[in-house]
């Protein structure tokens, strides 16, 4: 008994290796060009894209039902 892993589990080292880097990100991280241009594809513009599309879609149903478009921002 003395020395065996009580649950009987093997360890995934792509799990662990994963983990250990998501532990350490803030030491990791390099802010560069290309980093800053995912922040701004995935932080700015696919949110603004997903936002026009609802409110396009608002504004067709209102002008369909002869309804007054809504003002959002």
């Amino acid at each position: 008994m003395a020395g065996a892993d009580p649950t009987g589990l093997k360890p995934n080292a792509f799990i662990e290796a994963n983990g250990a880097a998501r532990e350490t990100i803030e030491r990791a991280f390099r802010l560069t060009p290309r980093t800053i241009g995912l922040f701004a594809v995935f932080g700015v513009f696919v949110p603004a894209l997903i936002y026009r599309g609802a409110v396009r879609d608002f504004d067709a149903n209102d002008d369909r039902y002869g309804r007054p478009r809504k003002k959002f921002l």
